[in-house]
C-alpha cells in the first residue's frame, strides 16, 4: 500500500541462523519476510515494449515473529544438552555481530505485543526489578506451541493433494496431513527443535509405512530437506512449496 512506511532488519534465520533480511511495518507492527524467487534464467519478464530476461521476484510475506524469538532466545538461553538458563532478554540490544546488528534487535522487541506473546508461548519469566525481566525457555510450552502450528486443518490447499484421497484410513490422512505441516514449520527451527518436534509425533512413523501416501506425496510435491533450506531462494519447481510457506508462516 502506498504510504506503508517499512524498515529494514538484518537478523538471524530461525532455521539456518545466516543473516536474513527482514521488514517492519512500522505502522501496523508487523514483521514480513523478504524472499526472493530465483528462476535461474528460466523464465523472463515482459512488459509494455519491454523484455527483462532477470525473470526472478523479490517478495515480502508476513512470518510469525515468534519463530525469530524461539531461534535468538534457543541461542542465549540453552546451557548445554537439555539445559536452560534465565537471560536478560533486553541484553539482545547490545548484539552486533556477523548475523544481526543491535539496532535490528531493538526494534524487534519494542515490537511489545510480539515480545509478549514470545515470551508467554515460549518461556518461563521471572520479574528481577520493575525494569528488568529474566526468562528462560521452557521446552514443554515450545512443543506444544509448535504442535498447534502442526494442526492438520492449518494445511495449505495447494498441498492438500499431496495426501488426499490415497487411503480409505482418514487416521492416516490425517497423520500425513500434519506430517507435511511439521515439515513446513521445521523449515523455521533449528535442527534441535525439527528433531524434538518430530519426536513429539513419534517420527510419523505410520505415514512414512504407508507407500500409498509415499507415492502421492512424490506426485503432488517434493521438499527439501529442512537443512538444504536457504532462506530467500525458491527453484521454479518449488511454486507449490513457496505458496505454503505464506500460509505457514502466520
Amino acid at each position: 500500500q502506498s504510504g506503508r512506511v517499512l524498515q529494514q532488519l538484518r537478523l538471524p534465520h530461525p532455521h539456518s541462523g545466516v543473516p536474513a533480511s527482514y521488514y517492519v511495518d512500522v505502522e501496523n507492527k508487523v514483521l514480513l519476510e523478504a524472499a526472493t524467487v530465483d528462476m535461474d534464467g528460466r523464465r523472463s519478464w515482459l512488459g509494455d515494449g519491454w523484455v527483462s530476461a532477470d525473470g526472478s521476484a523479490s517478495l515480502m510475506t508476513p512470518i510469525d515473529p515468534l519463530f525469530v524469538y524461539l531461534g535468538l532466545l534457543t541461542t542465549m538461553s540453552m546451557d548445554g544438552g537439555d539445559e536452560w538458563k534465565y537471560v536478560d532478554v533486553d541484553s539482545l540490544r547490545l548484539e552486533t555481530n556477523d548475523t544481526m546488528d543491535a539496532v535490528s534487535v531493538g526494534v524487534l522487541l519494542d515490537m511489545s505485543r510480539a515480545r509478549s506473546r514470545a515470551l508467554k508461548a515460549l518461556c518461563d519469566v521471572r520479574d528481577i526489578s520493575s525494569d528488568m525481566q529474566v526468562a528462560k525457555i521452557n521446552p514443554a510450552k515450545v512443543l506444544s506451541w509448535l504442535r498447534r502450528k502442526c494442526d492438520p486443518s492449518r494445511l495449505p490447499k495447494v498441498l492438500e493433494s499431496s495426501v488426499a484421497d490415497t487411503t480409505v484410513d482418514s487416521e492416516l490422512v490425517r497423520l500425513a496431513k500434519q506430517r507435511e505441516m511439521a515439515l513446513l514449520v521445521s523449515e523455521y527451527l533449528s535442527l534441535y527443535w525439527t528433531t524434538k518436534l518430530f519426536a513429539e509425533f513419534g517420527g510419523f512413523a505410520q505415514v512414512s509405512e504407508s507407500e500409498q501416501i509415499l507415492v502421492k506425496r512424490v506426485q503432488a510435491v517434493v521438499f527439501d530437506a529442512p537443512e538444504s533450506y536457504v532462506q530467500g531462494v525458491a527453484s521454479p519447481s518449488s511454486g507449490s512449496k513457496l505458496a505454503a510457506k505464506q500460509e505457514v508462516r502466520s
